[in-house]
């Protein structure tokens, strides 16, 4: 098959290396970045700078290729920018839904979305659960995911993994919240997250291409953990202060907390993940 990888950050690498590993297929991937082009340049039988925004340049690298995924992410430092965002994800959605009619060999679009659509939603939350974006960049998201999958026809399937919080390889999570050890912190870190490891993302994009799956899918471990409990059980771990909740006596209505995000399709589907849950909790 011929795949083109949009986007090889922290997850389109680590699929392109998988696929590389694999030497199935003939794969193309794609950066924004003109240094990182002999980097990726081992992991693909073809590397190619592009801006995925501009229509012009996405039909010339998508031309020849039957399933495409989209691992898309904002550059710089300002993860949940706005205009970030929007340049991102829905000028780039933007362009593949005017470029498509002309891709007669574009057999599936495969993209990486986030459980951030759902937002207000409450309870448990399942892929027919109607998405409630309650930030500016998740309404973003929420129409990237629309113009998509209006792409879908007889011939083309669209595929939308809604991941949870990434961790693993480079992206530890003890470091990060043990730093945080004796610290004050607002609110009572009740809010729910669910987390996924990135080879379960990398082992389900394969499978979501391989199976050519069309549909929506949550793509979550077993558990949600709250922040504090997270927190809480990352400094325990390490013999650190544990932070302090200024809100403890005060808790106010926050949808988050009672959020549980399902993984039940991807279990009916026939997947199995090899992080179910957090190492952390594990222990």
């Amino acid at each position: 098959m011929r795949i083109t990888i949009v986007g090889c950050g922290y997850v389109g690498s680590a699929l392109a290396s998988h696929w590389h590993q694999q030497a199935r297929h003939w794969l193309r991937v794609t950066t924004t970045r003109e240094e990182r082009l002999r980097e990726l340049a081992p992991l693909a039988d073809a590397v190619q700078r592009l801006d995925a925004a501009d229509p012009d340049q996405l039909r010339q690298a998508l031309e020849t290729t039957e399933a495409a995924v989209f691992c898309l992410a904002p550059g710089g430092s300002r993860q949940v920018d706005a205009d970030g965002y929007e340049a991102t994800y829905l000028r780039t959605m933007e362009a593949v839904a005017a470029v498509v009619p002309q891709l007669p060999e574009l057999q599936q679009l495969v993209y990486t979305s986030s459980c951030s659509v759902y937002g207000e939603a409450t309870g448990l939350v399942e892929e027919d659960t109607h998405p409630k974006p309650r930030e500016p960049h998740a309404q973003i998201l929420r129409d990237a995911e629309d113009l998509l999958l209006a792409c879908r026809s007889p011939h083309r399937r669209v595929a939308i993994a809604r991941l949870g919080a990434i961790y693993g390889p480079g992206r530890e999570l003890e470091p990060r919240f043990r730093s945080l050890a004796g610290s004050r912190r607002k609110g009572d870190g009740s809010s729910l997250i669910s987390w996924i490891h990135r080879d379960d993302v990398v082992a389900t994009l394969d499978w979501a291409v391989e199976q050519g799956f069309d549909g929506l899918i949550n793509l979550v471990d077993d558990e949600p953990i709250s922040v504090r409990e997270l927190i809480d059980r990352s400094c325990h771990a390490a013999g650190l202060e544990p932070v302090i909740w200024d809100g403890d006596n005060e808790r106010v209505a926050n949808p988050a907390a009672e959020r549980r995000i399902s993984n039940r399709r991807l279990r009916e589907l026939g997947l199995s993940l090899q992080h179910p849950r957090l190492r952390i909790l594990a222990a």
